[in-house]
């Protein structure tokens, strides 16, 4: 059931999917619903009687309208056999749904779709024929939502290893497994679209993959799409709905501004370092320094420490250090990570993870995170990662 569950939420989460040049009035499905007896034996609480109604519906340009219904027939052990047809507004994505069951959606790019529904398939359960493009469409739904279960299934546990406290070597592991599956379904999407030459599936797969794709990542695949279909309205409204999340972002983050530390005076805190020396902020009064919030655990601040890395030999004599605060809370492998990752600047931690009293001060929510303070102590900006560091650098550091 987990495929199917998943399969409808990337319908219902692509209704923005509009329809193409290529005009097509008609829509026809022709199929079967095999083993209507067992399914009805394996669900009978979702079926009052014995027969099953399919319903076609369009699904609307923009998510503004609700889908239209073209379309409905009811089938039964005896008549298994269906036709579902009706007036088109032009080729897109046309959903069939089974009453109290799961979405399948098609492409109407030819004038006769085949379609066969086997529900006791729990996994891969309707083949599709005569349809190039809702074969590739089926094809991409299923092979997606497989990798979207091993993804889940390393995010639940890696929030029932942090609900109770686990060792920070296990926390590691686990978010080394929820980066590695994340990073293997959006490799996937990629991969699929740069072979993918149908605009409606890829649009279809783009507006799936913005749940998973960074920002930068789908930006760059939305690039990408609109290079390869200069001319195509599902690229044009996605890019379009991508630069509406970007302004709504902006403008949560300028009303979030009273909350920054920029233009404060830093507070004071005092830890020890990994030699067991106290050592606080204030202690780096008279030079530029980087607040640097990590832990060895955290798999986005390992990614960015190449960049930290970069921008501390390139500044580091000009006045310039950074502090790291750690939120480890085993001291092995806070230590082996500053290693691993070339980490040559001060490092300090209460070993307390989130309970970690730097979080209770900064007030941050989650990590990484910066500050970067002026040799007065005051803080001139803060959260800056990649390329946004070395700028800001070489702007106050001539």
């Amino acid at each position: 059931m987990k495929t199917r569950f998943i399969i409808s939420m990337l319908c219902l989460s692509t209704f923005f999917i509009a329809c193409s040049e290529k005009k097509k009035d008609t829509i026809e499905v022709k199929g079967t619903l095999k083993n209507i007896d067992k399914i009805m034996a394996l669900y009978p609480e979702a079926f009052q009687s014995d027969s099953i109604s399919l319903l076609l519906y369009e699904m609307p340009f923009g998510g503004e309208q609700q889908p239209v219904q073209i379309d409905s027939v009811v089938v039964s052990k005896k008549t298994p056999d269906f036709v579902l047809s009706g007036r088109a507004n032009g080729t897109g994505i046309y959903d069939v749904i089974i009453n109290k069951g799961p979405m399948i959606p098609l492409v109407n790019d030819v004038s006769e779709i085949k379609l066969d529904i086997d529900l006791t398939n729990k996994d891969r359960y309707y083949t599709v024929s005569g349809s190039p493009a809702s074969e590739t469409l089926r094809d991409f739904i299923f092979s997606y939502s497989e990798k979207s279960v091993a993804v889940n299934k390393t995010f639940k546990l890696l929030d029932s290893l942090k609900l109770y406290n686990a060792s920070d070597s296990v926390v590691i592991d686990a978010t080394n497994q929820k980066n590695k599956s994340l990073t293997a379904v959006n490799d996937f999407v990629k991969q699929f679209l740069a072979r993918d030459n149908n605009p409606l599936v890829a649009s279809f797969a783009a507006g799936i993959a913005s749940n998973t794709f960074s920002p930068d990542e789908y930006e760059a695949e939305l690039a990408k799409l609109t290079k390869k279909y200069p001319a195509d309205a599902n690229i044009s409204f996605l890019n379009q709905q991508f630069a509406q999340q970007k302004a709504q972002s902006l403008q949560a983050e300028k009303t979030r501004q009273p909350d920054s530390w920029v233009g404060r005076k830093v507070p004071d805190m005092t830890m020890p370092d990994v030699n067991g020396k106290q050592v606080s902020i204030s202690s780096f009064r008279g030079k530029f320094v980087l607040i640097d919030f990590w832990a060895s655990w955290c798999g986005p601040c390992r990614d960015e420490n190449p960049n930290v890395v970069k921008a501390f030999n390139e500044f580091k004599n000009k006045n310039f250090t950074i502090l790291g605060v750690s939120l480890d809370k085993d001291k092995p492998n806070w230590v082996k990570a500053i290693k691993e990752d070339n980490l040559a600047w001060t490092h300090i931690s209460d070993l307390a993870f989130w309970n970690s009293k730097s979080v209770e001060i900064f007030r941050f929510e989650g990590i990484p995170f910066n500050v970067l303070v002026d040799p007065e102590g005051t803080v001139i900006a803060e959260s800056l990662r990649g390329f946004d560091l070395s700028k800001k650098l070489s702007e106050v550091l001539k």
